[in-house]
């Protein structure tokens, strides 16, 4: 395992490189809010979290085994809502693991929830806090899944039982493989519950985009132009991942990762004459198209300067630096690492 640091320049300086004792590959790792706990899942159904507060010398802090197949993602919740990691699997399981009391090594599962009935569990995406502890899980067959925690129960005089409410919907037609929260409508320091909820899922149907309606208590679709992510007229392209970019105040902004290229969404007008503006006038629809040759897996964007970081490649994965400039351009970096 590698630990880098990242610069807007593309260049990569290497941290640390240890050796995880996970017995399968690794799927996924990710560094909590603070950069001080890095978890990662691998294929031998493990999960193992490090503190890597000096990143030179990683040190194992716990090993969570709650899973009986491959972990394919885990997601770090926004710190307001507590010391919560959750974790999706091929046994078709979400987990949500807890911090007991103030002690780093000791972790136990707060809440497992069944999703087999939708396959293996592909991805998962935490709400922006403002809407609540709310986790969103996209399954192999298609459907999404909202988990929402409803608070603390009293049963008896010293029994108390966490519920959390799930609501499942099919948002692609056959797999569903990424999915990424909007910027909520309001920032607060408070739950502002779900109202102006937004969420863009990935998968075989392409990019979706969903908004909480309060009136039905579902998600309803936005109007997407499919056509303009294709090149032929069959229409949509596979979507292996989504991400949602924050708002910058001027427009809203996804980017999906598309076969060999990234392509970016706007609802924005911007570049179209008067008549297909009033055409496609309230829809998502591509607006640049980044090809970077090589199968991209991963998007993210970056928490400031709107860069986008993409993980594309075969056996040699790598990282691809993604920024637009002022006339609208993208430029591509590739990521150099450096020995520090």
């Amino acid at each position: 395992m590698q630990l880098l640091h990242c610069n807007l320049s593309a260049m990569a300086t290497l941290l640390a490189d240890f050796d995880t004792a996970h017995c399968g590959v690794i799927h996924d790792a990710q560094l909590d809010t603070f950069g001080q706990c890095l978890a990662t899942s691998s294929a031998d159904g493990h999960i193992r979290l490090w503190d890597v507060r000096k990143p030179q010398e990683p040190a194992f802090l716990a090993d969570l085994d709650g899973h009986a197949g491959a972990v394919h993602q885990v997601a770090w919740a926004p710190p307001v809502c507590g010391v919560l990691l959750a974790s999706a699997s091929s046994d078709g399981t979400v987990a949500v693991w807890g911090r007991r009391a103030k002690k780093a090594s000791q972790w136990q599962m707060v809440r497992q929830e069944r999703l087999d009935r939708y396959g293996d569990v592909r991805a998962l995406a935490w709400a922006p806090h403002e809407h609540g502890v709310v986790l969103a899980c996209a399954s192999a067959d298609g459907t999404v899944t909202v988990l929402s925690y409803q608070g603390p129960f009293f049963a008896g005089s010293d029994a108390v039982e966490h519920r959390w409410h799930a609501q499942s919907f099919k948002a692609h037609t056959a797999q569903s493989s990424g999915l990424s929260w909007a910027t909520p409508p309001a920032l607060a320091d408070k739950c502002i519950g779900m109202k102006g909820a937004r969420l863009a899922t990935a998968g075989d149907s392409g990019v979706r985009v969903w908004r909480w309606a309060e009136q039905t208590s579902s998600w309803e679709p936005e109007l997407v132009d499919q056509q303009s992510a294709s090149d032929t007229p069959s229409g949509s392209v596979i979507a292996r991942d989504v991400a949602w970019k924050s708002w910058d105040g001027l427009s809203e902004c996804l980017a999906s990762a598309s076969d060999e290229s990234v392509l970016f969404w706007s609802q924005g007008d911007d570049g179209l004459d008067e008549a297909s503006a009033a055409k496609t006038r309230g829809q998502w629809r591509v607006v640049a198209k980044v090809p970077l040759g090589e199968v991209v897996w991963k998007v993210t964007w970056s928490d400031i300067g709107g860069v986008l970081l993409a993980s594309l490649g075969g056996k040699e994965q790598r990282t691809m630096l993604l920024k637009q400039r002022l006339d609208g351009v993208w430029d591509v970096m590739d990521v150099v690492v450096q020995q520090k």
